[in-house]
C-alpha cells in the first residue's frame, strides 16, 4: 500500500470513517490526523479541491438529573462546545501548518494528499454529536436535535443555532441525521453543495430554524436543491422530510440513484488498484497526477453520475461484436469524457487487443478536443462489452490548457482522417432526464 491509515479509533469514528468514505471515496478521507506526536489534529478530515472539511466527533452519554436545562448544558458542552474547539484549532493549525499534518501518532506519515493553496482554501466545520438520541425521542417524538437560529449556545434543550466556540458558523448534526444526509448527499459535490447552500441561509437572517435537520435536508431537496429566497422570517413545517420521502417522483429517484453506480464502482476500483500499486499501467504516477484524474471524476454530482453510468451500462450492453465510441457529457462546461467499448478478445489475443484499444482510445481523445475544443480536460475511458469474459478498464487523461495550434492541428487532422466525432456521421443521442422523474423539476 502507498500509505496506510487509521479506520476511526472508537466506535462511532469508525462509523464516520465509514460514511465518509462511502460517499467522498477513500482517496479524499482521511480519519484520526496529528499535528505533533501523540496530539490529535482532527477525527477526520476530507479534501477535495479547495474545501477542506473538517470533522470533529464527540459520543457523550446524555445525563438525567431531572433538570433539562442543566442536562442540556453538560451535554452540549462535552459533545458541541468541545467539538466546536477542536475544529476550531484544527482549522488555525491547517492554515498555519499546512505542512504539518500526518496519519500516524508518531507524526512520521505525512498527509499524502496535497492540500490546497491557503489563498484558496475553504473550510468546512463539521461537528457530529451523538448521545442526545433517545432525549430527542422522548422530548420531542424525533431521534434528531432541532435547528434554532434564534439561540446561542445552550439556551434551549435540544436546539442548536449559533455556536460561539466554533469561531464561525458550525455544521451540527447527530449521527442518524448525519447518515440520512451522507445517504441523499453523498458525493463531495452534492454534499459541499448542501453545506454552502445551508451556511448561505443561515446568514441571510430571514430561516429561523426547523424541527430537524431531515426537515430542512427535505426543503433543499424539494426546491431543486436549493433553498427558494424568503420574503419574510420563516421556519420549516413539522414531518416534511416524511411527506417529501413519500413522494413517488421521490422514491423512484433514488432507485435510480441507488441502481446506476457503474461511474462509482469505475473509480473505487481503479483507486483501490492504484494504491495497493496493482494497476497493469500506471503505477509509476505519483498520487498528485493519479489524484488529478481521479478528482474530475468525483467531481460529478450524484444525478450526473448516475446519466455517466446509465450511458456505460446500455453501451456495454450491446452485443454488436464491434468498436463503439461516444462522447459523454459532463456537468461542468470545460469537461468532456470519452468512452471507447471494445468487442473483447480471447485470452491468446487479449495483450494485443488491450493495446489496440488504449491506442484507439488516446486518438479518440485528441479527436474529441476537435470537436469540443472549448472543453480544457478530455477524460478517456476504455472497457470491453458486458458480454466479454474477463475485462479490463483504461483511463486517459489530457489538460489541454496549454496546447499550441500545432497541437490543435494534429487533433483537427485525427479526427478528419479517422471520421471520429465528425458533424453528419455521429449520431447525437439526447438524454432529457429529471432528477426526479415526474417530478416537474
Amino acid at each position: 500500500m502507498r500509505f496506510r491509515k487509521s479506520e476511526g479509533l472508537t466506535e462511532s469514528e469508525a462509523i464516520l470513517a465509514g460514511l465518509c468514505e462511502r460517499s467522498f471515496l477513500a482517496l479524499y478521507t482521511y480519519p484520526n490526523l496529528f499535528k505533533q506526536p501523540g496530539k490529535e489534529l482532527v477525527d477526520l478530515m476530507v479534501v477535495f479541491r479547495s474545501d477542506i472539511l473538517l470533522f470533529s466527533d464527540k459520543s457523550c452519554a446524555y445525563p438525567d438529573t431531572g433538570d433539562p436545562l442543566l442536562d442540556w448544558r453538560r451535554w452540549f458542552a462535552r459533545a458541541i462546545g468541545k467539538s466546536a474547539h477542536q475544529v476550531r484549532q484544527a482549522e488555525r493549525w491547517l492554515r498555519s501548518q499546512p505542512g504539518m499534518i500526518f496519519l500516524d501518532p508518531a507524526a512520521s506519515a505525512p498527509l499524502p494528499i496535497g492540500l490546497p493553496p491557503p489563498a484558496s482554501v475553504k473550510v468546512h466545520r463539521i461537528c457530529v454529536a451523538t448521545g442526545a438520541a433517545d432525549r430527542c425521542r422522548r422530548e420531542t417524538g424525533q431521534p434528531m436535535l432541532g435547528i434554532d437560529l434564534t439561540v446561542t449556545d445552550a439556551e434551549a434543550p435540544l436546539r442548536v443555532g449559533t455556536v460561539s466556540e466554533a469561531g464561525g458558523f458550525l455544521q451540527v448534526f447527530d449521527a442518524e441525521v448525519l447518515e440520512l444526509v451522507l445517504t441523499e448527499l453523498d458525493t463531495i459535490s452534492d454534499f459541499v453543495a448542501y453545506l454552502d447552500a445551508k451556511a448561505a441561509l443561515a446568514a441571510g437572517g430571514q430561516f429561523k430554524g426547523a424541527p430537524t435537520e431531515a426537515d430542512l435536508l427535505a426543503y433543499y431537496l424539494h426546491h431543486g436543491r436549493t433553498f427558494p429566497a424568503a420574503t419574510g422570517d420563516f421556519v420549516l413545517q413539522h414531518n416534511l422530510w416524511r411527506q417529501v420521502a413519500a413522494q413517488p417522483a421521490f422514491i423512484e429517484g433514488r432507485r435510480l440513484n441507488r441502481e446506476h453506480r457503474t461511474w462509482d464502482r469505475l473509480i473505487e476500483y481503479i483507486t483501490r488498484q492504484f494504491l495497493a500499486g496493482q494497476l497493469e499501467f500506471g503505477n509509476e504516477l505519483t498520487m498528485d497526477d493519479y489524484e488529478r484524474v481521479v478528482r474530475i471524476m468525483a467531481g460529478e454530482s450524484r444525478f450526473y453520475r448516475q446519466i455517466l453510468s446509465q450511458s456505460i451500462e446500455e453501451r456495454a450492453a450491446r452485443d454488436a461484436g464491434e468498436w463503439i465510441g461516444s462522447l459523454l457529457p459532463s456537468e461542468h462546461p470545460d469537461i468532456q469524457y470519452v468512452l471507447l467499448i471494445g468487442p473483447g478478445a480471447s485470452r491468446d489475443d487479449y495483450a494485443e487487443y488491450r493495446a489496440h484499444r488504449s491506442r484507439e482510445l488516446v486518438l479518440r481523445c485528441h479527436a474529441a478536443k476537435s470537436a469540443r475544443p472549448a472543453a480544457r480536460y478530455i477524460v478517456g475511458i476504455g472497457v470491453d462489452a458486458a458480454a466479454q469474459r474477463g475485462s479490463s478498464e483504461d483511463l486517459v487523461y489530457l489538460d489541454t490548457a496549454g496546447w499550441t495550434e500545432d497541437d490543435m492541428a494534429r487533433a483537427n487532422a485525427i479526427r478528419g482522417d479517422l471520421g471520429y466525432f465528425v458533424e453528419g456521421s455521429m449520431v447525437v443521442q439526447p438524454r432529457n432526464v429529471e432528477e426526479y422523474p415526474g417530478a416537474g423539476r
